[in-house]
């Protein structure tokens, strides 16, 4: 269905023929009983493959056909994730069964326990710089099936598949995978969205630099089976195919799954992709549905699912208590009011198990106020609350993995929005710490939230660790653009730390100067400080230093200035990203460990 006429057929090498289609469509037929078709039109896939046999195979009075040709058993495949396709649509002959992982898509990882081992299909993977040594050595009984590859154009460049007839007509062998030149860890994000629902395991390669072990492939195939549809009401098939499962969420729909069968490593890997799933869709999910008692009630829901105590301050508790966070939201209308998320959590047996403070800024819409921002500045600003997301997304992690801390999260959450009696420049505001703060920009409303929760973080005791995570200047993408976050700390071995981590596990960080010399361009001649430096540059420095002073002198206060928000690349679709999160969860299991 929704095939092409055919335009040209000519001859190709070893018998077969190569069938060229309009549009977008390229038949190979090799010498031998198999051709793969290969689309890049397969609605939400970039390319996919199918298999289909030339010679019938036994009869069967099941055996499908299509256009004339007995399909393989085992072999026929559906485009992943839609309800139908614009070229084919069958149900898999090979069933499966997976323990799902409880996040908003479908668990990504299962075991060859729960799926027998001829029931999972391997992914070869292929650089393209040792492209012809490769494939020999993949296929060393089957000399036909390197030239097979190569007359369907498969290069291994990254991203590259290509579907694999069995030699001996049974279905599929299994799947080429290129990783091109090897440097990308998350390669194999990509195939999630290009490869048919079944259970698959990835073959080591030493040459291709890929161990079947490693984590960061498995985290790369988790995080790159996200999708948020929570607002999609048809399939992109559905005009061709009919409205048969129209409105389906992607937590309704059927994933690929990969195999990994070390339980400790499958583990974990599911709780990093859970975690960092829930901040994806924390801000993805528009101010319509995720005002601040919206974000507290998903603090609420993940603290009740780990023990944790959580408190949430609001009304004339928080106008006492939080005066800075009380005016930035104070304009929201009635139901989307401010107020502070206050999380207490603790796996370990010791009394005096080490303190983890995190705090998130939770914008959750940012209009700039009555310094109104631009139409264009304004879009993304759903992301605002990125934060907040992020600080969960790692509170999720480290409650998930029990590790031996006390954690404290702390989530001032606000609408930044214009009425009459918003904040307004020049207005002189008392903060929690009794300092005052000058307003210069009703748009610098991140760090006066997050200036009251800092200094609830270290009244009354000092953290041994005190991060605050927010989507704070413009001045930081500027410097460092969208993947990189930038680290503010004074404390030399915790930003080398950080620092490694993130190189390590592929979440990097990069370290800006607390410049104490631009601290003067916040002084302000009626108050304590003004909440903006008085000179266009060095924003993202003058931000940390103005949060640097409700820190109570904190020796280990590290904040983090980052994006929220990525462009679409293997493992990390468009849109929100709780960035950072990874890299310092890794850090804190390595530094803590776990609760006994």
């Amino acid at each position: 269905k929704g095939m092409r006429s055919i335009a040209t057929m000519k001859s190709a090498r070893g018998g077969g023929s190569v069938v060229s289609t309009t549009p977008g469509y390229r038949v190979v037929l090799p010498g031998f009983s198999a051709l793969v078709l290969a689309s890049s039109t397969c609605p939400s896939r970039a390319r996919q493959a199918t298999t289909f046999a030339t010679r019938p195979p036994p009869t069967s009075s099941s055996t499908p056909t299509f256009a004339g040709a007995s399909l393989l058993s085992g072999s026929a495949w559906r485009c992943p994730r839609t309800t139908s396709t614009s070229f084919l649509s069958f149900t898999t002959t090979t069933t499966t069964t997976a323990a799902c992982l409880a996040t908003t898509s479908p668990s990504s990882f299962t075991t060859s326990q729960q799926n027998p081992k001829d029931g999972v299909v391997p992914i070869w993977p292929v650089s393209k710089l040792t492209l012809d040594a490769q494939l020999e050595e993949t296929f060393p009984d089957h000399p036909a099936l390197p030239e097979f590859a190569k007359s369907a154009g498969f290069a291994g460049e990254e991203g590259q598949v290509l579907a694999v007839p069995n030699p001996s007509g049974a279905g599929l062998a299994g799947w080429l995978f290129g990783t091109g030149s090897g440097t990308n860890p998350f390669a194999f994000g990509s195939l999630p969205q290009k490869l048919p629902v079944a259970s698959y395991r990835i073959e080591s390669s030493s040459r291709a630099g890929v161990d079947a072990a490693d984590e960061e492939a498995c985290i790369g195939w988790g995080l790159g089976s996200y999708a948020f549809k929570r607002y999609k009401t048809s399939s992109p098939a559905e005009d061709e195919a009919g409205p048969a499962d129209a409105g389906a969420s992607a937590d309704e729909e059927e994933v690929p799954k990969l195999c990994v069968d070390d339980e400790s490593r499958r583990r974990e890997c599911e709780l990093i992709v859970d975690s960092v799933f829930l901040g994806r869709d924390l801000i993805n999910t528009p101010c319509s549905d995720l005002g601040p008692a919206d974000l507290a009630r998903s603090a609420e829901r993940l603290g009740k699912a780990h023990g944790a105590n959580v408190k949430v301050i609001k009304g004339s508790e928080l106008e006492r208590g939080f005066p800075l966070v009380h005016a930035v939201g104070r304009a929201a209308s009635s139901g989307r009011d401010p107020l502070v998320v206050d999380m207490v959590w603790s796996a370990s047996k010791r009394a005096d198990a080490p303190l983890v403070t995190i705090v998130g800024k939770g914008v959750c819409f940012d209009t700039g106020g009555l310094d109104i921002k631009p139409p264009s500045s304004m879009l993304t600003m759903k992301k605002d609350m990125g934060g907040a997301a992020s600080v969960l997304s790692l509170a999720s992690m480290v409650m998930g993995a029990k590790l031996d801390v006390k954690l404290r999260v702390l989530l001032p959450c606000v609408e930044n929005c214009v009425a009459g009696n918003a904040f307004r420049p020049s207005d002189v505001i008392h903060s929690r710490s009794g300092q005052t703060v000058e307003i210069g920009n009703t748009d610098a409303e991140g760090r006066l939230i997050l200036a009251d929760c800092l200094t609830l973080a270290s009244e009354s005791e000092q953290p041994d660790l005190l991060l605050d995570m927010a989507t704070l200047t413009g001045a930081h993408r500027v410097a460092l653009g969208w993947d990189l976050p930038g680290v503010f700390t004074d404390n030399d071995e915790l930003a080398q730390e950080m620092y490694s981590a993130g190189l390590e596990h592929h979440d990097p960080v990069w370290r800006l100067p607390l410049w104490k010399p631009y601290a003067k361009m916040l002084d302000s001649k009626v108050a304590d400080m003004n909440n903006i430096g008085s000179a266009p540059w060095g924003g993202a420095i003058t931000a940390a230093l103005f949060l640097q002073k409700f820190t109570n002198k904190c020796p280990n206060w590290v904040h983090i200035d980052f994006n929220g928000w990525t462009s679409a690349k293997p493992g990390f679709p468009e849109g929100g990203e709780p960035q950072a999160v990874r890299g310092i969860y890794k850090l804190l299991k390595a530094k803590y460990g776990t609760a006994a």
